[in-house]
């Protein structure tokens, strides 16, 4: 859609030919929008068209799933920008796609994948020069806000033998409620599931993992309008079959989301998911809970619930976990941790989920609406020494703050330096570095020195629209993130 703008908008939503002024909250994000929506003349989409100033050169990391692989730690290996040289970023080129985009950017082979609102999964080269383009579907629902959204979800890329071939596959959350599998060298269909879920209904928010040959995915409500039974789907990469599910609610109820991706310790052959809010059922479920699940059979091995004393308003766990561990009383710990949208991000020794957290931070101002600074819903990152969380509203230093950003000790959680977001609350997940953190602000993305928390570089999109919602992706020396504003951006030295 194209928008005449007459106010400030945060959040894109189509409904055609009239003039809105609309405050939702919901799950994951609420918004706040005015605006005159124009219905598009042309039924086909347009190419984007990319600005380059210069263009880069050089060959590109992988970064091949959500958050960088399968333990969502949002672990970059990168050390070509530092905190000597990162104040010299700048812009080598933007893609103007003209869809609003909150999938992350994965990268194989010198290739970047990623997909936008307008329901088309990309690739791109790593001077944004367009590959091919594939049309995987759009949810189109007019009692919610917004009414239409297509690709969300973030794609991995993997090798797989098809037919006695090895053959590259992006496998990604499609905007219409199925799961695809495409070829990563032409974008051609290799299969599509049925809908996972009801439609309208169910929404693929959450991006996939491939684990022992299998792809998992959580299940996800279009935006609780109206929920949908929450879980964890398991499928056949090489044929999209579906395996199992576990469902979060018993049969006949809904609710209890999984908005986030699962996290797969590959050691002990289980997920970790975190979920949303319940629906109006009595019976026992897996509600506001993080839980484990055993990859074979997709049996419950355990889950912890948030206690009612601790929840507000629409209580999500609207995050992906992060597998991390710590020194225990001399006894190296595997953990988990996720925040929630009560603003506490809890750390759990993976092995004992049901004996609650080993330690909570309150990082931010609990409520209903993230985007509005309220929770978290930001993935943390692990760098094999310390954990960096990330939230909404807070007070540090009696200095009120939009957003926060934290070094933490993982065995503690006692913060090690804190940051002080003054352009907006941490959304999407931040990413480690060698060095560096980098930290979606809302219109900005900010690059942190680790160690300290000290600023080495605000890079601002001030303009209506401009939201940063995805983690950042890094490789080899160039930071790729799409926008609310359309536009998927490369910055470099």
């Amino acid at each position: 859609v194209a928008i005449n703008m007459t106010g400030a908008c945060q959040w894109q939503y189509n409904t055609p030919n009239t003039t809105a002024v609309q405050t939702v909250t919901g799950n994951p994000y609420s918004w706040q929008c005015l605006a005159t929506m124009v219905t598009p003349t042309p039924s086909v989409y347009p190419s984007p068209t990319t600005t380059v100033s210069p263009t880069p050169t050089g060959t590109a990391t992988d970064w091949t799933t959500y958050l960088g692989n399968n333990a969502r730690t949002s672990n970059a290996s990168d050390g070509v920008i530092t905190a000597a040289n990162g104040a010299t970023l700048h812009s080598h080129w933007t893609v103007h796609e003209g869809s609003s985009i909150s999938a992350g950017v994965s990268i194989a082979n010198n290739t970047l994948y990623w997909g936008s609102w307008d329901g088309y999964e990309h690739a791109s080269d790593v001077n944004g020069n367009e590959l091919w383009r594939t049309f995987i579907g759009q949810t189109i629902d007019t009692n919610c806000h917004p009414t239409t959204v297509g690709v969300g979800s973030t794609a991995t890329i993997t090798t797989l033998s098809l037919n006695g071939v090895n053959t590259p596959v992006v496998i990604v959350g499609g905007g219409d409620g199925t799961v695809y599998e495409l070829n990563a060298l032409s974008g051609v269909k290799i299969w599509d599931t049925a809908p996972l879920g009801p439609i309208p209904g169910i929404f693929m928010w959450s991006s996939p993992s491939i684990y022992n040959g299998s792809v998992f995915i959580g299940k996800a409500s279009f935006g609780d309008c109206p929920l949908i039974q929450g879980g964890v789907v398991k499928i056949n990469a090489l044929n999209g079959a579906i395996q199992a599910t576990f469902n979060t609610e018993p049969a006949g109820c809904t609710g209890s989301s999984v908005w986030g991706s699962p996290a797969i310790d590959e050691s002990k052959g289980t997920i970790y998911v975190a979920t949303g809010n319940k629906g109006g059922c009595s019976q026992p479920d897996e509600s506001t809970s993080i839980v484990e699940i055993n990859t074979s059979n997709m049996s419950l091995v355990g889950y912890w619930q948030v206690p009612i004393s601790q929840l507000v308003p629409d209580s999500d766990f609207g995050s992906t976990p992060t597998l991390f561990s710590a020194n225990i009383n001399g006894i190296l710990t595997p953990m988990v941790g996720v925040a929630n949208k009560n603003g506490a991000y809890y750390a759990f020794a993976r092995d004992h989920l049901a004996n609650g957290p080993i330690w909570q931070d309150q990082l931010a101002v609990g409520g209903d609406s993230p985007s509005s600074g309220n929770g978290s819903i930001s993935p943390s990152a692990w760098d094999g020494t310390t954990l960096y969380v990330a939230g909404g509203s807070t007070t540090i230093n009696g200095i009120s703050c939009k957003g926060d950003v934290e070094g933490v000790n993982p065995a503690t959680g006692t913060y090690l330096w804190r940051y002080c977001a003054t352009t907006g609350p941490v959304l999407g997940g931040i990413t480690v570095s060698q060095t560096l953190l980098y930290v979606p602000a809302k219109d900005s993305m900010i690059v942190l020195n680790k160690n300290t928390g000290g600023v080495v570089a605000p890079l601002t999109q001030a303009h209506s629209g401009s939201i940063f919602d995805a983690p950042i992706t890094v490789s080899n020396g160039v930071l790729y993130e799409g926008n609310f504003d359309g536009n998927l951006y490369a910055y470099g030295l």
